[in-house]
């Protein structure tokens, strides 16, 4: 959708039902808040407020931290204005002293630090796109009325130097250009396709295993592909491990912006025969080991500049049907779908989204030694005819890593064939 403007009018009443009809009375209340942030507003800023506690930002500013319950931590922050334009509505009826827009349409733009606020367009002579970039400048009009105005971001100008070659723009063109992923499970089947894949888009990969030698050499083939990998032996059961893990990935990469939690194992047993062992292994490694991983990432999400990550958990469809002999495997599964939705409420103000994929049959190393008449059962009950294999998985898992996947959050996508419709 596209909308003729010039120059888009954000708007905050400071007066409490105002406030309170655009969602802002969690600090009316707060007299010393509120006049300090009529006093930035005045000055050209947009103040905010930060818990140094937990890395929160909030614009507009709040008197305590939802996350902390507390205003202890909470301090002033400057914030650069700059935001994206997420969707347009039309309005034909202005509010009081807002007549002379009417009609006009209001804007809702994501701060790049910040929450979201509602811009108001008037002036249509340029045209305005959707996930375009723009930049708030506070003007004060009268009293405690205050308006936003928002301009379009600029152009940047390119000298003869700076013109791209052909080669470049395809460099760019890559989904994941210049991300950085971190997948476990990296040594064999869909996890390693996964990080090839990543590789081909343009990401730097750090690939995890407990088998050294077999990270090893996917490295090599990634180097083979044009881009940078390391590997780093783990055990996601472990927490230490996992720290170092993603303590590595900074220290090479300085930033992570994907993490793909893939390790996992499969042992069967009837549940009359199975053992504490065999149930405790599978929960450790498959549930335990993918919470450990998003524990210990969750830190760099919060505090990252800008914001913004994407956390991708496999799940099984064994977790929503169940499999005889799987009852450890089956329940680890499905506690990574609640562990997942629960993880993308969370750190949904940090622009992090995390989903989970749900492969269906896949022939991997871990499928290998299925009985054929098992397989072949399978297979018949497949609407697309066929098994599945881990090049299918990894390009759904570019697809959840990528932007075009920017508004997928607490979802489950199932690669399947059709096998569990």
């Amino acid at each position: 959708m596209s909308v003729d403007t010039g120059n888009i009018v954000l708007y905050i009443f400071l007066p409490g039902d105002k406030m309170k009809q655009f969602g802002y009375r969690d600090y009316i209340s707060q007299s010393k808040v509120g006049e300090r942030l009529l006093k930035a507003l005045r000055e050209g800023k947009l103040e905010g407020t930060r818990c140094t506690k937990c890395s929160t930002l909030y614009y507009p500013p709040r008197a305590n931290c939802k996350e902390c319950l507390t205003d202890e931590f909470i301090e002033p922050a400057e914030f650069s204005g700059e935001g994206k334009i997420l969707s347009f509505s039309e309005v034909h009826v202005a509010p009081a002293g807002f007549e002379q827009f009417a009609p006009y349409c209001t804007a809702v733009i994501d701060l790049t630090e910040g929450g979201r606020v509602v811009a108001w367009v008037d002036d249509m002579t340029e045209p305005l796109e959707i996930g375009e970039d723009v930049m708030v400048r506070p003007e004060v009009i009268e009293g405690d009325r205050v308006v936003y105005r928002v301009l379009r971001g600029k152009a940047i100008k390119v000298s003869l130097e700076e013109v791209s070659t052909p080669e470049e723009d395809e460099v760019k063109a890559k989904r994941l250009h210049n991300m950085v992923a971190i997948v476990t499970g990296a040594g064999k089947g869909i996890g390693r396709e996964i990080a090839l894949e990543y590789a081909r888009e343009g990401a730097k990969v750090v690939v995890a295993a407990r088998t050294q030698s077999d990270i090893a050499s996917l490295v090599n083939e990634i180097d083979e592909l044009g881009s940078e990998a390391i590997a780093i032996p783990c055990d996601v059961s472990n927490v230490e491990d996992v720290r170092r893990l993603v303590e590595g990935a900074l220290e090479r990469f300085q930033k992570i912006d994907i993490l793909v939690n893939n390790a996992g194992i499969s042992r069967s047993s009837l549940i009359a025969k199975m053992t504490d062992e065999l149930w405790h292994s599978v929960i450790n490694i498959n549930l335990t080991g993918t919470f450990n991983c998003i524990r210990a990432i969750t830190p760099h999400f919060m505090e990252k500049k800008p914001l913004g990550g994407k956390i991708i958990n496999f799940t099984s469809t064994a977790a929503k049907y169940g499999n005889v002999g799987q009852a450890a495997y089956a329940a680890s599964k499905w506690g990574i779908i609640a562990l997942s939705k629960t993880a993308a409420r969370e750190l949904a103000r940090y622009k992090v989204n995390v989903n989970c994929l749900m492969p269906g049959y896949i022939e991997t190393a871990m499928t290998a030694d299925t009985p054929s008449v098992y397989k072949e059962q399978t297979v018949a009950q497949i609407p697309q005819m066929r098994i599945g294999y881990p090049t299918d998985v990894a390009k759904v898992a570019v697809f959840l890593a990528s932007p075009d996947s920017d508004y997928m959050t607490g979802g489950v996508v199932q690669v399947d064939g059709g096998l569990r419709m």
